[in-house]
This record gives C-alpha cells, sequence and structure tokens, in this order.
C-alpha cells in the first residue's frame, strides 16, 4: 500500500467538523490508518488476488475529524493520505461497475444498525466488513475458511425490520468507504430539510388578478365630431361694432335729455 507522508499541521476537531459539514460537493483530506479493530482474514477477487487482509473497523480522519470506516471497495489500494474525497450517497460509490444498487446500499445500512458497535470485538468488527464486502462484490468477491460470522449476518438480513443506520460514502482515489453521517451533512440520498424548495417571495410570484376590460390608450380623446359654433355669439368684428354704436347712443341721449326725457326711462337689454 503507498504511503505519504502525514499533513505537518493537524486542524483541531472543531474546525475540522465545520470543514466536513460545509460543502458535501467540495474535496477533503482523507487519511487512512488501518485497521484498528478487526482480524486476519483470506479472500479472493475475480480480479485475480488471492490473500489474507485485514478486515475490521477502519481509522480514519476526515480533515483531522476521526471516524469508523468499513471499506466498501475491496477491489482497490488503499491510500494512506489523499485530498480528493468526496461525500456521496452509498448508491454513488463505489466506482463502476461495483457501484451499489439501492437494494444492497440499504443491506449495508441495515447490517450496520443491526451488528455495529465502537467496542464490538475483533471477530465481529471483522465478520461485518466481511459480510459488506460479500454485498458489494457479489460473485466476484469469495472468502476463503474463516468467516467470522459475516454468513450469519447476511442471513440475519431476510428478518430485520427495523431502521437502517444513517450512512453515507467517501469516494477518492483510493478506497471508497462508508460512515457514519456527520452531524449536518445529511442524508443526500433524500434531500435533507435545509435544502427543501424555498417558499418564493411575494415579488417573485405575481398573485393572479382578472384580466380588465379593454381601455383607450391613452392621449386626448378625440372629439366624437366637429364642434358647432356657439348660439348667439358675435364675432369680433360684431362685437366692436355693437360697442361704438352704444357709446354713440348713450351720447345722444345726454345731449338731447331736456327734449327727450322718456329716454331716461329707457332699459338696456342684453
Amino acid at each position: 500500500m503507498a504511503s505519504i507522508a502525514r499533513p505537518t499541521l493537524a486542524l483541531s476537531v472543531a474546525v475540522a467538523l465545520s470543514l466536513v459539514i460545509t460543502n458535501p460537493a467540495q474535496a477533503h483530506l482523507v487519511e487512512d490508518f488501518g485497521i484498528r479493530n478487526g482480524a486476519p482474514a483470506h479472500i479472493s477477487l475475480s480480479t485475480g488476488f488471492n490473500g489474507f487482509v485485514g478486515a475490521g473497523i477502519k481509522k480514519v480522519r476526515v480533515d483531522g475529524l476521526q471516524m469508523d470506516a468499513f471499506c466498501i471497495d475491496p477491489f482497490t489500494m488503499a491510500l494512506r493520505s489523499s485530498p480528493g474525497y468526496k461525500f456521496v450517497p452509498l448508491t454513488k460509490a463505489p466506482e463502476a461497475p461495483w457501484t451499489l444498487s439501492a437494494s444492497r446500499a440499504t443491506e449495508i445500512s441495515d447490517l450496520w444498525a443491526m451488528f455495529y458497535s465502537p467496542n464490538m470485538t475483533a471477530n465481529k468488527a471483522a465478520g461485518l466488513q466481511l459480510a459488506i464486502w460479500e454485498i458489494v462484490g457479489g460473485d466476484a468477491f469469495t472468502v476463503i475458511g474463516k468467516d467470522y460470522g459475516s454468513g450469519r449476518m447476511l442471513a440475519a438480513l431476510q428478518t430485520y425490520s427495523g431502521l437502517g443506520a444513517n450512512l453515507i460514502a467517501l469516494t477518492g482515489p483510493g478506497q471508497d468507504y462508508v460512515v457514519l453521517t456527520p452531524p449536518g451533512q445529511g442524508d443526500e440520498s433524500t434531500p435533507p430539510p435545509h435544502q427543501s424548495t424555498p417558499t418564493p417571495t411575494p415579488h417573485s410570484t405575481p398573485t393572479p388578478t382578472s384580466s380588465p376590460a379593454p381601455t383607450r390608450p391613452p392621449g386626448p380623446t378625440p372629439p366624437p365630431g366637429p364642434t358647432p359654433p356657439p348660439n348667439k355669439v358675435p364675432d369680433s368684428g360684431s362685437t366692436f361694432s355693437l360697442f361704438a354704436s352704444a357709446i354713440l347712443a348713450l351720447l345722444a341721449i345726454n345731449r338731447f335729455r331736456p327734449a327727450l326725457p322718456a329716454l331716461a326711462r329707457v332699459r338696456t337689454r342684453r
């Protein structure tokens, strides 16, 4: 297995946790420290490998945060350290042709719920790892000799009706892993609550209104027809003539007033 130098600076657990849960699509640094609890097992792969491997709980660190993991990719060599890992649903790991179907992903979740414990015995840890590999590899994976109870674990799936564990996969350049979903990460196989469809703001969806009746376009309203001239309104020339005649009449009345007393009682009518 490849060996790459450890980073010179380790992030604190608090900072690492925030990095892990910030964005599931971003690349994460995964360090593989090997089997922390397990036993050697003899396996055979269709790719030609036949020999002993360590089977059990793997100790990994993701951006400095330590996690328990199981390998879901027995066909790929583990890398000591790689920054190219991403969190994905179990149904998107490992790489083809070994990518898990929905039913196989459910079986792994159920196995974890039934048998995993941080303090499980080494033999049970080895048996759980072998059972996971048998689900992933199918006919391309064979356990030779002692199976540490993996057969009984797989048989128990037939009668299990409880909830599966909330798991997520780590996929990258080396082996792929399955881990418990970190707090805040969410199960990507179903939309998490904070990714539900947001309620549109009032201005994003206009309220439908009834269609208004057709209206005349803006602008001056044209008259319905030619406007007739006002009745009995003289033009400017006629007005001046009438005004002059009225003045002359008044002067004549004042001049001949003694002779024409009756004219004083003349009333001007419009």
